[in-house]
């Protein structure tokens, strides 16, 4: 943030003793322009951030407007031919609440049997695939290690 830097100065200026005026104003000025561009970013964070609830709220079965994670498991995971090669198993999110890895079931049948794997979720591409959820892995699933649950989880 610029703001920040620019208050510091500004206060560098006020203890290092007179200073003439129309410098002071100067950085008063870019500090005040520093604070209402900040103001604004977080305005338009807000509206973004309403805009994406509205779209999932009119979009349920559509992932790529957002969606309720158990909407999303057992969902289809497509190669790039968009054909199935796994299921959703569950999610792993960040305390923040940013999704950072797909469990995904590879090698089974009707969720029953295979192995799990965890796939960076940004190598998932949300689709609607017969109007339902599904995700595009863009990469080879068979390659990943299996992912292992700890004890007592």
């Amino acid at each position: 943030m610029r703001s920040l830097p620019l208050a510091i100065a500004a206060a560098a200026l006020l203890l290092a003793g007179p200073a003439p005026a129309q410098d002071m104003q100067n950085l008063l000025d870019q500090a005040g322009k520093a604070l209402d561009q900040a103001g604004r970013r977080v305005q338009q964070g807000y509206e973004d951030t309403a805009k994406a609830i509205d779209q999932a709220i009119a979009n349920p079965q559509d992932p790529a407007y957002g969606s309720l994670a158990t909407r999303l498991i057992r969902s289809d995971v497509l190669d790039s031919a968009q054909r199935p090669i796994g299921e959703i198993a569950d999610f792993v999110i960040a305390p923040n609440g940013q999704v950072l890895l797909a469990i995904v079931r590879i090698g089974g049948t009707l969720g029953v049997g295979g192995r799990l794997v965890a796939a960076d979720y940004g190598q998932l591409e949300p689709v609607l695939m017969k109007g339902h959820p599904a995700f595009v892995y863009k990469g080879d699933l068979g390659a990943l290690p299996d992912y292992k649950v700890a004890a007592g989880n």
